[in-house]
């Protein structure tokens, strides 16, 4: 049971956080409940309940007898304050490790910050050449350079970013060109993958009802629907242009998606406030990897200056 308890609790809260940047649930809005998830998951009342009382001890939901569960106050949720248990864990693994806790702080800031490590991101359209170099360098440490993939040349000299860089990074979509890229520059590179529990959540929705992307730029839109043209429901996928298109004909209560880029240039709208951005759009897999690259260039660095 705790296992299933375990599984449905990661389910419930990636809908609730998808479900928060598609503008589906408000803070203190209510949540579905144990009955109409237990017939959906095909699981016990009881392991539902389990789950969503995982959820509150992590102060995601609220459980009102009587009324419902619904969702947690902003503070809650958005602060991004990790709870002390996650830091003990942390300091325990170091332990484990022979690591002693008051030096855990100077291990982990040299294996992330000796090194300048600069990255070229290359990518076929404005939305994702914003967003993806934003989180390298927020989340990571990273110097990253947006490079038009479109706007390269095969036979000319690479650029100076392309020149420069330490790495190059992508999207699977451009993955053989980056690939051929990094073996001319003797680079190493990095094939990202960006929103999958997003995606999910929209292929599970479609089924049901229109879900709206917003984006920047049409070579985006165009992408995105390419990308969703042949799920069940795939019919149901709506877009929007920036600075092109009425965001006003976007139904208030439809599933809506803004990327960070197109939130900047929307201008005052509804849907900035309905429609809460994404903390980071990297998944945990390309998460694993960026940071591994950088972890392993860091100790190496490290290593060299040793007499």
């Amino acid at each position: 049971m705790r296992k299933r308890r375990t599984e449905i609790a990661d389910i419930l809260r990636g809908r609730l956080f998808t479900g928060l940047h598609l503008g589906l649930y408000r803070h203190c809005g209510r949540l579905p409940s144990v009955r109409l998830l237990a017939q959906e998951l095909g699981a016990d009342p009881r392991v539902i309940l389990a789950a969503y009382r995982l959820l509150e001890r992590e102060g995601l939901v609220e459980l009102r007898p009587r009324s419902g569960i619904y969702v947690a106050q902003a503070a809650s949720i958005l602060t991004g304050n990790p709870p002390p248990d996650w830091m003990v864990e942390i300091l325990m693994q170091g332990l484990s490790r022979g690591v002693r806790a008051p030096t855990m702080a100077d291990r982990l800031h040299r294996g992330i910050e000796t090194l300048r490590i600069r990255a070229a991101v290359l990518e076929c359209n404005a939305d994702q050449l914003y967003s993806i170099p934003a989180e390298l360098e927020r989340d990571y440490g990273i110097e990253a350079s947006a490079e038009d993939i479109t706007s390269s040349d095969r036979e000319a000299r690479p650029s100076a970013t392309l020149r420069q860089a330490d790495l190059l990074v992508t999207t699977r979509f451009h993955q053989v060109e980056c690939e051929r890229l990094a073996a001319k520059l003797s680079l190493p590179s990095i094939v990202i993958t960006m929103c999958t529990e997003l995606f999910t959540e929209v292929a599970r929705l479609l089924r049901e009802a229109p879900v709206y992307f917003v984006v920047a730029d049409p070579r985006f839109e165009r992408k995105l629907q390419r990308m969703f043209a042949d799920v069940p429901g795939g019919a149901n996928f709506r877009t929007r242009v920036v600075d092109r298109d009425d965001l006003a004909t976007i139904p208030d209560a439809a599933p809506t998606y803004l990327t960070r880029l197109a939130r900047q240039r929307a201008g005052p709208t509804p849907l900035l406030d309905r429609v809460l951005p994404e903390a980071r759009v990297f998944s945990l897999e390309s998460a694993r990897q960026v940071l591994s690259f950088v972890v392993r260039a860091n100790l190496d660095a490290l290593a060299t200056r040793k007499p």
